[in-house]
């Protein structure tokens, strides 16, 4: 064949159209598909994110469930062993007692008693000394350390991101100031942030009348104000790194905008070591919330966390009598949800390392 022929053949109406195609077909491939594929390909990461999606999903609804309220007393009872399900399914002892709610809780709490009447869970995982339901008080703890790791999350995204950010394209003497205060506020101690903050805002006023704020609301200022300092570090290193790189450079000599070059290029390329150190952080958040009311500085009864199930189990131990079952219950809940949440950031880190390749 001539080789007339075969270019007109390469080029023919036919080809061309097809080429044409394919070429105006969207690509499907990229940094968050190519994310998507590896997430799905890593089973810890698929086992990892159904943990934390049931246990979110739990939390959310508690107050919906046929389960003994958290703050529902028997003081003439001895702590109870766990009673298998198909032992004692149910009982009819329900009593709606919970302390403040809000008013969606409120609201779920009014469609549980019309749902199941009297009818409650039976002792599944036991009873504590207060003749308190074990698994009641573990989902409805859930609800306080994920509301802290939340809150610590949107904290350090919006904090933590914009003051890093700020630092790291602002000139020297701002990036100095900004930074300096960075050192400043990680060199206290946050124990004694915590007792500060709770002697000042916490005080009862001199008339004898309530605080201005709770110590659950202080206890959230705390974790808020300690949760972005390591993250602005994070971005404020990535930004005067990215900063003076070839493609910025660039885009700047073509008379590109600030705020476009951030947009652009600045946070796309931030945003995956920001995901990757925010799923990192979580675990912490949540055992420096145990560990605050495991000391009795963060949630007070009779509302519940993970902490406070911790504090009542260490008291439970003693030498005449070894209630095994209420510091297992929490520590299992805790330890799964830890070890679901550093898995899905080792995951994440990998999947998001764009110099790991295909392996």
């Amino acid at each position: 064949m001539s080789e007339p022929a075969r270019k007109s053949e390469w080029f023919g109406d036919a080809t061309f159209e097809r080429v044409a195609a394919q070429l105006g077909e969207p690509s499907q491939s990229g940094l968050w598909a190519d994310v998507r594929r590896r997430l799905r390909s890593n089973a810890a990461a698929r086992w990892s994110l159904r943990w934390l999606f049931a246990l979110v999903l739990v939390s959310l609804l508690v107050p919906l469930l046929p389960l003994p309220s958290p703050a529902a007393m028997a003081l003439d009872k001895q702590p109870k062993p766990p009673v298998a399900p198909w032992v004692e399914p149910y009982n009819e002892r329900y009593e709606p007692y919970y302390g403040e709610l809000n008013a969606v809780d409120t609201a779920l709490v009014g469609l549980r008693r019309k749902a199941f009447g009297k009818k409650q869970t039976g002792p599944w995982l036991g009873t504590d000394a207060k003749g308190r339901d074990t698994l009641s008080r573990i989902l409805w703890g859930s609800r306080t350390s994920l509301l802290v790791a939340l809150f610590a999350a949107l904290t350090s995204l919006t904090v933590g991101v914009a003051w890093g950010s700020v630092a790291g394209l602002a000139s020297a003497r701002v990036d100095n100031l900004m930074m300096r205060t960075v050192d400043v506020l990680q060199s206290i101690p946050t124990i004694f942030l915590v007792i500060f903050l709770l002697s000042f805002l916490n005080a009862p006023r001199p008339d004898g009348s309530p605080s201005f704020v709770s110590r659950e609301t202080v206890f959230f200022l705390v974790i808020g104000a300690v949760s972005w300092l390591s993250m602005a570090r994070v971005v404020r290193g990535q930004v005067l790194s990215l900063r003076s790189a070839a493609f910025v450079e660039a885009a700047r000599s073509q008379g590109a905008s600030t705020g476009w070059i951030v947009r652009a290029h600045i946070f796309p390329n931030v945003l995956p070591i920001v995901l990757v150190y925010l799923a990192l952080t979580l675990p912490s958040v949540i055992l420096y919330e145990a560990f605050l009311s495991f000391l009795g500085l963060g949630v007070e009864s009779p509302k519940v966390s993970w902490g406070v199930l911790a504090a009542d189990g260490a008291e439970a131990i003693n030498p005449l009598a070894t209630f095994w079952w209420l510091p297992l219950g929490p520590a299992l809940a805790m330890g799964a949800t830890l070890l679901a949440l550093g898995l899905l950031g080792d995951a994440l880190r990998d999947a998001l390392d764009l110099r790991r390749g295909e392996r």
